[in-house]
Order: structure tokens, then C-alpha cells, then sequence
């Protein structure tokens, strides 16, 4: 194998090692907060409202960090890995699909609800009874 090959190899290696802790944790994220923010809404108490936030910042980073590398990582199957890729393309590329479906769409969506939640009333954000 050629210099190029392997160096080639070992960026790859770097992006997909940190890009599979990523979506794992925004997701999980994604469930602390919105569990953080139901029980200061229901409660009232402010400081679950500041754990919220706080986490919000990490998963705001998480979430942009994974983006970052999700997509180099996508174009580094195909030239990286193109024997692979032509061969286990139908299996890889179904979990790539579900990656990004289940993945990205579930963060994206926590996203939008969160950012939603601060700017809509007590009671419509979370369900809330009176």
C-alpha cells in the first residue's frame, strides 16, 4: 500500500471513531433535557431549568461536532473504501440510511422542540396542567 493509502486509512479511522460517540450522546442528551424540562415545568423549581441549559450547551456541540464529521465521513466511503463500497454497498449503505434517518432527524427534531419550548408558554410547551 502506497504512503497516500494509508494515511488516507488512518483519517478515516479518526473521523469515524469520534463521529460513532457522537450521535449516541446527543441522543441521549436529547432525553435528559427533556425530561429536565418537564420537571421544572411541572415543579417550577429553576434549578432543573439550569441543569437544562447547561446540557443544552453540550448537546448544542455534540450535535454540530457530529454533523462535522458525519459528512466527511460519508464521502470517505466512497473514495476511500470504493472496493468495499461496491461490494457491501447494499449493506452498508442501509446502515448509513438508518443512521441518518434514526440519527440525525431524531436530533434535528429535539432541536427544533427545544428551541420552540423556550419561546412558547408553560402550560402549551410540555402539557403541563395548570
Amino acid at each position: 500500500m502506497t504512503d497516500a493509502t494509508i494515511a488516507a486509512r488512518w483519517q478515516f479511522a479518526f473521523t469515524i471513531m469520534f463521529h460513532y460517540l457522537f450521535p449516541v450522546l446527543t441522543m441521549g442528551l436529547g432525553v435528559l433535557i427533556a425530561v429536565l424540562k418537564t420537571i421544572e415545568r411541572r415543579t417550577g423549581e429553576r434549578l432543573y431549568g439550569a441543569a437544562a441549559r447547561f446540557w443544552a450547551r453540550i448537546f448544542a456541540i455534540t450535535f454540530a461536532t457530529g454533523v462535522v464529521t458525519g459528512i466527511p465521513m460519508e464521502f470517505q466511503f466512497g473514495t476511500n473504501w470504493a472496493r468495499f463500497s461496491h461490494f457491501a454497498g447494499p449493506v452498508v449503505g442501509q446502515t448509513l440510511f438508518m443512521e441518518g434517518v434514526f440519527a440525525f432527524f431524531a436530533e434535528s427534531s429535539f432541536l427544533g422542540v427545544f428551541l420552540s419550548v423556550n419561546t412558547a408558554s408553560d402550560r402549551r410547551s410540555t402539557g403541563s396542567r395548570p
